[in-house]
């Protein structure tokens, strides 16, 4: 899982080789089972974690009790309640997995440790922050500006060898969508 690892990282900065070993020495290898939880609204969190296959759902209850999926990240990448790493505070959604995965856990401590250390990896840090921006803003502005048969489509054309994966109620409630909705937009798109 190291080389994936890897790989994935030098998408963003090239390490040195010595930078790549301190990162990998302070990563913990583990598994996720399908439908466990990385962490639960009200807790804090204090790792983030790389899977290089599978997906995770970020989900969250309205007042009325609704559950409502806020967004999916897909592999390969990284993964974390990000406000509550951040911040401290206590996380405002549940992170779940979505199948089974295995996963490289890296805990706040070790990596605000490493950002004092290596510039490349604290300039690692800031681009993966900042893709994580980018991807909020896109799922807001398609929420806002886009029908439910483009917000669909783009997640069809985006991913999908998920899209079979992923139950409807899921899909429908990312999109801002009933399911019933769904239904007719997958019919229009086929």
């Amino acid at each position: 899982m190291t080389d994936q690892f890897r790989q994935f990282i030098s998408q963003s900065v090239q390490l040195q080789e010595d930078e790549y070993l301190s990162l990998e020495g302070l990563l913990h290898e583990d598994v996720i089972h399908k439908k466990e939880h990385l962490i639960k609204a009200s807790e804090i969190c204090n790792e983030i974690v790389f899977f290089s296959e599978g997906y995770f759902r970020f989900y969250h209850y309205a007042t009325d009790g609704t559950e409502i999926t806020s967004d999916f990240y897909f592999a390969p990448g990284f993964v974390t309640s990000y406000t509550s790493l951040i911040t401290g505070n206590p996380s405002k959604v549940y992170v779940q997995a979505m199948e089974d995965m295995k996963i490289l856990i890296l805990r706040k401590s070790d990596l605000q440790n490493l950002y004092s250390k290596y510039h490349s990896i604290d300039r690692l840090g800031r681009l993966l922050a900042e893709q994580v921006a980018i991807n909020s803003e896109k799922h807001l502005f398609s929420l806002l500006n886009q029908t439910a048969d483009e917000r669909y489509k783009n997640l069809l054309d985006s991913y999908p060898q998920y899209i079979q994966k992923i139950p409807l109620q899921y899909i429908a409630s990312y999109l801002g969508i009933k399911q019933e909705t769904l239904s007719r937009v997958r019919k229009n798109i086929k």
